[in-house]
């Protein structure tokens, strides 16, 4: 199932919240599902770097897994952001980067790890992927998807 519902509309914030309903709306219609990919795009800074790195002979976008983790360093266990597959989805997008290592050099970036729970508590298998960025091409991110 890909759903191409835009939760950032009219703005960035609440988008999780938005985001969040349509999950559990379709995993309480498609009960069999074993994996929920949040997809995106990356923002940088204005004249960053593009995210692009040639696989097969095409320019791609490079990829990014994102976790969060409901925890800060700081202070701990974020309780109102409990996450019981953390240790799940983090195990799935470290196998996935060695995966993509071992098959596309180059073709991912640092695994990033955040405090929040960006919907990542939905399932044992959630993962959230940065896809390039702002100044990506539509065809360098749609040849990161083959």
């Amino acid at each position: 199932m890909h759903d191409k519902s835009c939760h950032d509309y009219p703005s960035y914030n609440g988008s999780y919240n938005r985001s969040l309903v349509t999950v559990q709306n379709l995993l309480n219609q498609y009960t069999n599902t074993d994996v929920v990919i949040d997809l995106h795009r990356d923002g940088l800074p204005e004249g960053a770097d593009k995210l692009v790195t040639t696989i097969n002979g095409k320019e791609t976008a490079k990829i990014m897994f994102f976790n969060g983790v409901s925890r800060s360093s700081a202070t701990g266990e974020i309780d109102y952001l409990y996450n019981p597959y953390r240790e799940e989805n983090l195990a799935l997008s470290f196998q996935m980067k060695l995966k993509a290592m071992e098959y596309f050099p180059g073709f991912t970036r640092k695994n990033y790890i955040d405090a929040y729970q960006y919907n990542m508590h939905v399932i044992d298998k959630a993962m959230l992927i940065e896809v390039g960025a702002q100044n990506n091409n539509f065809s360098e991110a749609k040849n990161a998807m083959e």
